[in-house]
């Protein structure tokens, strides 16, 4: 595995993104944790990071250093898990500030499909607070539609969870902005990269895909079986579609996304069979 630089931050595009005074309570928390691990030694703009070893990790090495080790965690983010809500049909929208699908819902959650919402990260990344401010003004909505509540009591009941989920989600348009996710996450440069690690695609076999004739990540699951593994695409889904869209000089709305298909996760019998 292998990539470039992570790009360093910009905090005068954060800046200009808004939410930093309105999100100062969470920014607060998030620089606390930070100070507590000042101890941790760290190693910033790394470039060309490569895990290296003979079946599993044994040291990390970049651009003008390497160490010994046997963990490797990388994190770039994160985005909502939606393929239940494809699977079932419902309207989804591309969110360009996470580079990921997400439901459409309205401000209670209300899905396209009448006697469907989303609440909590599958419609958006927002964090525990926002999903469960969510997931209360759900529950109200359906309340009000199966009429155990007036629409003016809807109103009153949600309007303090309304500002609640606005106080939580007050920074993200500063951290979406700050720690942009770099093209190179999802469109990795180096063809030998391994992008489906269930069926072993590379970058390479992917972009040869979309050259032969691929339009979207379910034609080139017919050509590699890419996202046809265990985790059904969870994994690879997005760097697939994002591929295709730079081989083929598309947008990833035109490209689309994967067509889930049960089991959406896999389950031992184990887990079956218990309580």
């Amino acid at each position: 595995m292998s990539g470039p630089a992570a790009p360093a931050p910009s905090p005068a595009a954060a800046l200009r993104a808004g939410g930093l005074l309105a999100g100062a309570p969470l920014l607060a928390k998030g620089l606390a944790l930070l100070a507590r691990t000042r101890r941790i030694p760290r190693i910033r703009a790394v470039a060309r990071l490569r895990a290296e070893g003979e079946g599993r990790v044994e040291r990390v090495a970049w651009a003008g250093g390497t160490t010994d080790c046997d963990t490797l965690l990388l994190h770039e983010g994160v985005v909502p898990a939606v393929q239940v809500s494809l699977a079932i049909g419902l309207d989804h929208a591309w969110d360009a500030a996470q580079r990921c699908w997400r439901p459409r819902v309205d401000g209670f959650g209300a899905s396209s499909h009448p006697r469907i919402a989303v609440a909590g990260d599958g419609a958006g990344i927002g964090g525990w607070q926002a999903a469960m401010a969510s997931g209360r003004l759900a529950a109200m909505d359906a309340a009000r539609r199966l009429g155990r509540l007036t629409p003016e009591g809807l109103a009153r009941r949600a309007a303090p969870v309304l500002a609640a989920r606005r106080a939580a989600l007050a920074l993200r348009p500063f951290l979406d902005a700050l720690y942009a996710p770099p093209d190179w996450v999802l469109v990795p440069p180096d063809d030998a990269t391994l992008v489906c690690r269930c069926e072993e695609v590379t970058a390479g076999q992917v972009r040869q895909a979309a050259r032969l004739g691929a339009t979207g990540p379910n034609q080139a699951k017919a050509y590699l079986r890419a996202g046809m593994g265990p985790c059904q695409g969870r994994m690879c889904g997005a760097t697939v579609a994002a591929l295709i869209a730079e081989a083929r000089g598309a947008t990833p709305e035109a490209v689309g996304t994967l067509r889930p298909r049960a089991p959406y996760k896999p389950l031992t019998v184990g887990e079956l069979a218990g309580p």
